[in-house]
């Protein structure tokens, strides 16, 4: 392995050779990694990516670098004037890059509050018919300073930046639900591990030296194999057939997704609501654990919710999408704008009508969650304002309020007012009348544009359901022109769940196949508070009437009990409940009891004072009428078990191949290193005084190139004198003697000690295993 010295500049044609050869190395790596990661990380942003722009920018800006560092007298003079020349042509197109930019953060904004919910300001522009010539125009700007970026992680080696860049596209492939061009994916991460084996075999005190070069491109070959091994076990374990159906990969993301949720915002299982996930639910458990520890300044009897079920797909109910919400981005831009609050609609409701009997009584709520789903600010109905920081669009269009933080956001302050559930319907009629009067202008135009949104977005029915429930509770009206009146859907509810369902605790889980619903109605009719929020929020859509399943909290009036202002309330885990709530036209949400077990347990509002006034009751529907055929309800939880062990399986692989490549990447360092000592020592202990002092002078000289600033005074001066012993002994028919072998032995094993005395653990590692001088 020992690099044998020979005359300088006998070779000039060699040494250019080898330039270039290195000048190509470190353009492809670049190409690769850069120019291919770009492509990666722009993709997951927009559908408009000129790959082809992206790529050349890059491949230019590093051969020209590379090139002009290795001409001494004119590079640094070509380098400026390139510079120079690229700012200029930037000034002179700088109305199409900015239009281009503003086009790829528009497309971004898209990409991330459809998919994930951030909200972005989208900026206009003045392409119309150029948007493709900008586009491409702009990509060159990322390009040059990829390009940029590369060429300074190669000459520093910070590999820990790399991996940063790699670690970093997963957690936004998932952030974004991106699919990746897997070509675009392959040659980018192999691209990443030839440019860290390039790394980390050459120093950047070496000059590209044999040694370094066939330790890169066995490190190359090994890495390119394993890749491919992988690629080919990956085809082999995990069929495409295993992922036919993008909906069960979607499933399959969602359970990673909720696995991910509950490690970060529970503590514990502090009772058994499901949030949402209906098929999981079963048994009612509780604990007598302090879930929440809630402060009033005036104490009273409250709902406090958490998650918020819009859309019910049979299996669960989930809030709604993010896509959904952010087609509304405008409507609730304005309407927040203006104010207008749906988690503070009963506090602005009981401001317009200026009753003291009914509100009024604005005072603070501190909330302290000990043990509770830490992903939800639990809020009562009667919000007084936006906690600070909620304001602007919100992800989930007013419905509920996501905590805030990694782990969600355990102690807040809110503003709220006295109890305005137990006595929504008062409060609801003199809304109605104030509102009928022409007062409140700005209050009835923003609620007419949320009373649309909710219209069209919380009464939508499964048509199974809507043949059940046409079957079980007769004639639900005519739904396009107006919905029942809220006294008899509810009377009529109440008294169809009391009739023919059974309350029980100790309900089993539902694995069949099927509507939940359905089953609980039909099948089992056993269940609890889950079973009958979620059958009655299906019901009053029947009768279209908006509602929504909600899981939350109660402080219940015996919580509240002789407690005065500033005491403490413990709520405790059995305190967890689901209600549902329905919207109430002019006045916003309200919670009613479905669940027999807990209709003495809140104060209820008079049902028979002011409901009948509110809104218009649906025309007949024939009795007579066909009743359509069910659907067949399609479920993938059998598919959806299916696909996450194929997720299983995959996640396997690569702990696997991992660990195979660190592996085998271990035993041959090992044996390189092995097998380059044992013939290190051959030549240092052969009995011919010349050839031992040859090698010796060629092994300081390796030594001796990573600095001589390293070295002491005297070492350099030893190092100067061995090194003409070493000329004398490779080009000169003179002896040498023993003495001078021992003095070139001695020299070495100094260098070495104070070689290692002047580096970090780093250095010393790469000079142990990579170049393997000692």
């Amino acid at each position: 392995m020992e690099i044998w010295i020979t005359e300088s500049g006998q070779h000039p044609k060699r040494e250019y050779r080898k330039q270039l050869s290195g000048i190509l190395l470190q353009t492809a790596l670049i190409w690769l990694v850069e120019g291919f990661g770009l492509i990666l990380f722009l993709e997951l942003f927009s559908e408009q990516v000129y790959r082809v722009s992206v790529l050349l920018s890059v491949f230019v800006v590093t051969l020209l670098a590379l090139v002009t560092a290795r001409i001494p007298k004119t590079g640094l003079a070509v380098r400026c004037g390139s510079t120079l020349a690229a700012v200029l042509l930037l000034l002179l197109f700088r109305r199409n890059i900015l239009d281009g930019a503003a086009l790829y953060w528009n497309d971004a904004a898209d990409i991330l509050g459809s998919r994930a919910g951030i909200y972005l300001n989208r900026y206009d522009t003045t392409a119309i018919t150029s948007g493709n010539s900008s586009r491409i125009m702009f990509l060159i700007v990322p390009g040059i300073m990829a390009a940029v970026l590369g060429l300074i992680i190669l000459k520093y080696r910070w590999c820990i930046l790399t991996l940063l860049c790699a670690a970093l596209y997963p957690a936004l492939l998932l952030l974004t639900e991106g699919v990746p061009d897997h070509k675009v994916c392959f040659l980018f991460y192999l691209g990443l591990l030839l440019k860290l084996n390039f790394i980390l075999t050459h120093s950047t005190k070496s000059d590209g030296r044999a040694q370094s070069s066939r330790a890169f491109w066995e490190g190359g070959i090994l890495a390119l194999g394993v890749m491919l091994v992988a690629g080919l076990l990956a085809a082999q374990i995990l069929p495409e057939a295993d992922y036919s159906s993008m909906e069960i990969v979607a499933k399959a993301k969602e359970e990673v997704h909720t696995g991910i949720e509950n490690l970060r915002y529970k503590k514990g299982e502090i009772n058994s609501l499901p949030n949402g996930r209906l098929k999981e639910c079963a048994a009612w458990t509780a604990s007598d654990d302090t879930a929440l520890r809630v402060t009033m300044e005036n104490p009273d009897s409250l709902y406090l919710r958490g998650f918020v079920g819009s859309t019910y797909n049979g299996s669960e109910w989930k809030s709604i999408s993010t896509g959904d919400a952010y087609k509304q981005k405008n409507l609730f831009y304005w309407l927040h704008q203006g104010g207008f609050y749906a988690e503070t609609q009963l506090a602005q409701g009981g401001n317009l009508v200026g009753d003291d009997t009914l509100s009024g009584k604005i005072s603070a709520l501190t909330v302290e969650n000990q043990k509770a789903d830490s992903r939800y600010l639990y809020t009562p109905y009667e919000l007084a304002e936006i906690p600070e920081g909620y304001d602007g669009e919100t992800p989930l269009t007013d419905s509920t309020l996501g905590a805030k933080g990694l782990f969600g956001q355990r102690a807040y302050t809110l503003r709220t007012d006295r109890n305005l559930v137990g006595n929504f319907t008062a409060l609801g009629a003199r809304v109605y009348q104030t509102l009928a009067s022409g007062e409140g202008t700005d209050y009835r135009d923003a609620e007419s544009y949320y009373n649309t949104f909710v219209y069209s977005q919380d009464t939508d029915l499964p048509a199974s359901l809507e043949t059940l429930f046409r079957a079980e509770l007769g004639d639900g009206g005519n739904r396009e022109q107006g919905h029942t009146d809220y006294y008899t859907a509810i009377t009529r509810i109440r008294a169809y769940l009391e009739k023919n369902m059974t309350y029980s605790t100790a309900s089993d889980p539902d694995t069949k196949d099927g509507d939940f619903v359905e089953h609980f109605l039909t099948d089992t009719k056993i269940g609890h508070s889950v079973h009958y929020a979620s059958a009655a929020a299906l019901m009053f859509r029947y009768y279209g009437i908006p509602s929504r399943y909600v899981e939350g909290y109660l402080v219940t009036p015996e919580d509240v009990r002789d407690k005065k202002s500033g005491d403490t309330i413990e709520i405790p885990g059995k305190n967890g409940h689901a209600w549902t709530e329905i919207y109430i036209d002019g006045l916003g949400w309200v919670p009613v009891e479905m669940t027999p077990e807990y209709y003495n347990v809140m104060k209820e509002a008079d049902l028979k004072t002011g409901l009948e006034a509110q809104g218009a009751k649906a025309a007949a529907i024939p009795e007579t009428e066909e009743e359509p055929p069910m659907e067949e309800n399609i479920q993938t939880h059998w598919s959806l078990r299916l696909a996450l062990f194929g997720i299983e399986k995959f996640l396997i692989l690569l702990l696997s191949v991992f660990d195979i490549f660190c592996l085998i990447f271990i035993l041959t360092v090992w044996i390189l290193r092995f097998r380059a000592g044992q013939i290190r020592k051959r030549r240092f202990q052969s009995g011919d005084d010349r050839s031992v002092v040859r090698a010796m002078a060629g092994y300081a000289e390796l030594l001796y190139r990573h600095g001589p600033k390293l070295y002491s005074q005297k070492t350099r001066e030893t190092y100067q004198k061995i090194s003409v012993i070493g000329q004398r002994a490779a080009f000169s028919p003179h002896p040498v003697s023993g003495e001078e072998r021992r003095e070139t032995a001695a020299c070495i094993r100094t260098m070495q000690k104070e070689l290692k005395a002047a580096t970090g653990w780093y250095e010393k590692w790469i000079m142990k295993y990579i170049e393997r001088l000692y």
